[in-house]
């Protein structure tokens, strides 16, 4: 092992200039004081040898965070638990690796829809097919969630609105509002118990609106109290 192996260098806290380099030292050949604690500044240097634990006190705390060896304190906890002096290898070996930052990649943009989506998803809406409404949310993009809801209009009947519902009960984009504040009058069970979860964007509401596995009336009408008003 070399005389001494450098284990971070950092600019002196408080000094504007930087002109003052502050150094930590591992010195494999000074087992009973292996760390080393400088300062350099132009060509001169100083600095001196410590036990791993005087080297560690809270008044270096600044001298090690300067120079990225806030690690050592850890290391000099693990000393103290395990009762002997560690070896000035034993303290290399903990030194944690640097962290090597990832590739830039550029962002993948996400998959486009099967061709004739939207015709299906407005067929399957104009059919109150559930079924088919049910795989149709796997496949909706941003895009499509802004067109489909620019389709809905408050006048459909109750069977295609709570249709519309059914296939956007997941989303929480701010196209869908207008369409599940309306669904907050839906007939139907479900369609209001998914407004409320989507006007809250919290869908853990859903199981608190659960009685033995179904929808229970009292509880989606207590639920809505979540809702915030229009």
């Amino acid at each position: 092992m070399p005389a001494a192996i450098t284990l971070g260098t950092g600019p002196a806290p408080g000094d504007p200039s930087k002109a003052s380099l502050l150094e930590v030292h591992l010195l494999p050949d000074y087992p009973a004081t292996p760390v080393c604690l400088g300062e350099r500044w132009g060509t001169q240097s100083t600095g001196g040898g410590f036990t791993l634990q005087d080297a560690t006190a809270y008044r270096f705390e600044e001298h090690l965070r300067a120079c990225g060896c806030d690690w050592l304190r850890q290391v000099a906890n693990e000393e103290r638990l395990s009762g002997r002096i560690f070896t000035p290898d034993e303290i290399l070996q903990r030194r944690p690796a640097t962290a090597t930052p990832p590739p830039l990649t550029k962002p993948v943009p996400p998959p486009l829809p099967p061709s004739g989506t939207l015709e299906k998803i407005r067929k399957a809406l104009a059919d109150l097919d559930y079924e088919e409404i049910e795989g149709l949310r796997d496949v909706l993009t941003d895009e499509l969630v802004r067109t489909v809801s620019a389709d809905w209009s408050a006048d459909l009947s109750w069977e295609v609105k709570d249709a519309y519902a059914a296939l956007l009960l997941d989303q929480t984009a701010d196209c869908v509002r207008p369409i599940f504040r309306d669904a907050l009058a839906s007939p139907t069970i479900e369609s209001r118990a998914y407004a409320i979860c989507v006007l809250t964007k919290d869908f853990s509401h859903f199981t608190g609106m659960l009685v033995n596995g179904s929808l229970d009336e009292s509880r989606v009408a207590q639920a809505l109290r979540l809702v915030e008003p229009a």
